[in-house]
């Protein structure tokens, strides 16, 4: 799905016009029943006012004497070398292999551009000598324009107080550390973005100081890598097993830690794949596992991990005993061991070429221009068309993208629409919307919905004209049907998938490719169609200061089918979500699937290893928990407001889609999509009456409309001018 924020201004008009334009007047007026008797949320909990940040204990000044850092030959550069005749001097720790580092440089460049002149200096300084003889080629990659120096004896960093990359500390004239924490608001954990306005927090800091002005947030935490002090105990090395954590007797490298990382870690933990750093040498396992396990614990890492009573494809988490292992090598020291007793390992797979045990695809679609993303910015979602537009229904047994760029292919949704709703699509939203470089060019368009939102009318036969039948991850190739069932892609269509690129800190290009694999067994021979299925849940909106509102939606099986997999989707505030089915005659359900904490940027479909068949009758039931409080870091909004169900990621929503594999089409007229439409006008219809103060009124046909004392004036346009009223 798009996740794309909302255009305050226009959006909000344009898809009720839009919402409206495709009911009956009768439809109108039942979402104003549905208005008054519709899901509301009950809870004894207070609004919880989120703070923007949390200030936390500061070195209140330094001696400036021993502010003393060297360049790469060895010349020191005292403070009063780097402050001359300006005002402060701003040290921002650093290290190249970490990744928010990187993708800070822009932003330190723009900050050296902008208050240089002005008499403060921003120098990067790094304190792990490995990192010196790569200086001079990672200045280069992301174009450095501040001056780098180093901090080898960590006596800055000890002095300071440093203790993470990026850290940046702003020390005046006279010693003060007026500011010190984090760049800015981005992220409130590691990895996870917010989705709220970011707080400028050092560039705000510097406008203070500049201004003569007491800094207003002297001191934030910061995020990201740990500096590497080997006089320091690091967080796991002192953790000491209890009775029910499992013990060896001497773990080493080669020999167990070596397998797990290579199970578990290593096919996006690798050269070109999305990983931020690699886990394939001792060395690598030395410099990062105390951050792998941060991940671990934290259920960030592995990403988009799946519970369910059936067997999924793809590797699980590592268990229990595994992670345990791993503490035991931290705590012990970690020890090499003998590369001699690494067991044996397969080769990671070429993640650059299409899936081998297919052999080559039968067709190969190119991305008709490159994908150009500048180094900072938002992230970016955009529908590439690969254009396919065959004259005959294609029977397509697996598909595959192949992205030329994995660093920074985050995810991708695939699906086919046809070639006229691709145009129109273009014609409509080919801009520049959802760019927010100058330096971004991409291909195909952007727009709130996304692909599968655009739905023209199923064909006769029952088949639809869009949909999404696959997805992709990092770790993961191409989607391979049961040998029983086929895609059918119709004739006229293209294979859409919407992209969602994340920036490095430099300028990348993508030039993917999709490949289709075809069934060529004769069409006498009967093969089953995937289906795709929205299981939706209606709800109005999300009171601010509720921690688990619950939404369920279900579906009932009107014919028999098969359960091949699932794309459950939400947005931010979600915490963790299920996906049930109940066989007729019984009352315990089935799993399907659970994640258990979910993770708007990790969206994927899972597939299982078999087939379930579930009979006629069958009830399937989606539940999703969200969290509309300041301590869900996805949290859009920052202190939490109310949210509605709508198609941005400032809003909210229930929209698993199934995978069910069947002998006819389960939903010819679409209607579980229609619904979920419905819903959806009747949340936006709510939404301008409590937001923008607007007024309808009953006709005595039964038809709703603006009521005529309305003058367009003396209404918020926006959700944002509703406020200031």
């Amino acid at each position: 799905m798009q996740h794309a924020c909302r255009n305050a201004d226009t959006t909000g008009k344009s898809l009720t016009m839009n919402f409206f334009s495709h009911f009956p007047r009768s439809v109108i007026v039942s979402l104003i029943v549905a208005v008054a008797f519709g899901h509301t949320a009950r809870s004894d909990e207070p609004a919880i006012k989120a703070s923007d940040a949390k200030p936390v204990a500061a070195v209140a000044r330094v001696s400036i004497e021993k502010l003393t850092l060297a360049s790469v030959d060895g010349s020191p550069h005292s403070f009063e070398d780097l402050v001359g005749d300006g005002q402060a001097v701003c040290y921002t720790f650093l290290y190249p292999g970490c990744p928010l580092a990187q993708i800070y440089c822009p932003v330190l460049n723009s900050l050296a551009a902008e208050f240089g002149k002005q008499g403060v200096t921003i120098v990067g300084v790094i304190c792990e000598s490995e990192a010196i003889k790569d200086l001079e080629a990672h200045k280069k990659e992301f174009s450095i324009a501040f001056p780098i120096l180093l901090d080898t004896s960590f006596d800055v960093a000890t002095l300071l107080d440093a203790t993470m990359t990026p850290e940046s500390f702003l020390v005046s004239r006279d010693g003060t550390v007026a500011y010190a924490g984090r760049i800015d608001s981005r992220y409130r954990e590691r990895g996870v973005k917010s989705p709220a306005k970011v707080r400028d927090d050092l560039r705000e800091a510097i406008l203070d100081l500049l201004a003569g002005k007491p800094v207003r947030i002297p001191r934030l935490a910061a995020g990201g890598c740990p500096l590497d002090r080997p006089e320091v105990p690091q967080q796991h090395a002192a953790s000491v097993p209890n009775a029910e954590t499992p013990t060896f007797e001497a773990v080493t490298f080669y020999r167990d830690v070596l397998p797990i990382l290579h199970e578990h870690c290593q096919r996006c933990h690798s050269p070109g794949q999305v990983g931020p750093f690699e886990l394939l040498s001792y060395e690598d396992a030395c410099d990062w596992i105390e951050t792998a396990l941060e991940e671990i614990d934290a259920k960030r890492m592995p990403p988009a991990q799946v519970e369910s009573d059936l067997e999924l494809l793809g590797t699980p988490p590592p268990s229990p005993a595994e992670v345990a292992m791993l503490r035991q090598w931290v705590a012990s020291e970690k020890p090499q061991g003998n590369p001699d007793d690494a067991p044996p390992l397969a080769p990671l797979p070429d993640y650059g070429a299409f899936e081998e045990i297919l052999g080559p695809p039968d067709i190969v679609i190119d991305l008709p221009s490159v994908a150009q993303l500048g180094p900072q910015g938002e992230d970016i979602y955009r529908n590439f068309i690969f254009p396919l537009n065959r004259p005959d229904d294609l029977r397509v047994r697996a598909i595959q993208l192949l992205p030329s760029n994995r660093a920074i292919v985050h995810h991708a949704l695939i699906g086919y629409l046809d070639r006229a709703t691709c145009v129109q699509a273009v014609k409509d939203h080919g801009g520049r919307d959802g760019m927010s470089n100058p330096l971004d060019q991409m291909p195909g368009f952007w727009d709130d919905m996304g692909s599968g939102f655009k739905v023209p009318p199923v064909r006769a036969d029952g088949i639809p004209r869009t949909s999404f039948v696959s997805g992709y991850i990092p770790g993961n190739r191409s989607m391979i049907c049961p040998e029983d069932v086929d895609v059918i892609i119709p004739a006229g269509s293209d294979i859409v998938a919407q992209m969602h690129y994340h920036r490095t800190g430099k300028l990348e290009t993508d030039s993917s490719q999709i490949g289709l694999w075809i069934d060529k067994d004769p069409p006498a021979v009967t093969k089953k169609m995937m289906n795709l299925m929205f299981l939706f849940g209606s709800f109005q909106s999300i009171p601010a200061g509720v921690k688990d509102y619950r939404v369920t939606g279900r579906y009932t099986l009107e014919h028999d089918a098969a359960f091949v997999g699932a794309a459950p989707h939400a947005h931010g505030l979600a915490i963790w979500m299920s996906i049930l089915a109940t066989l007729p005659g019984q009352t315990k359900p089935i799993l399907l699937i659970r994640i258990p904490k979910w993770d708007f940027n990790w969206q994927s479909a899972s597939w299982l290893k078999t087939p379930l068949h579930l009979p006629k009758g069958t009830v399937i039931e989606a539940e999703v928990s969200y969290n509309n409080t300041a301590d869900n870091p996805h949290n859009p909004y920052d202190p939490p407001q109310t949210v509605w169900l709508g198609e941005s990621t400032f809003d909210e929503m229930l929209l698993p889609m199934l995978l069910l594999a069947s002998d006819r089409p389960l939903d010819p007229e679409s209607k579980s999509f229609v619904a979920f439409n419905m819903a959806m006008a009747r949340s936006e219809f709510l939404r301008r009456l409590v937001e923008r103060n607007y007024r309808y009124r009953r006709g005595p046909d039964g038809t709703v409309a603006i009521d005529p004392s309305y003058q367009k004036e003396n209404h918020p346009q926006s959700i944002e001018d509703a406020k200031k009223k």
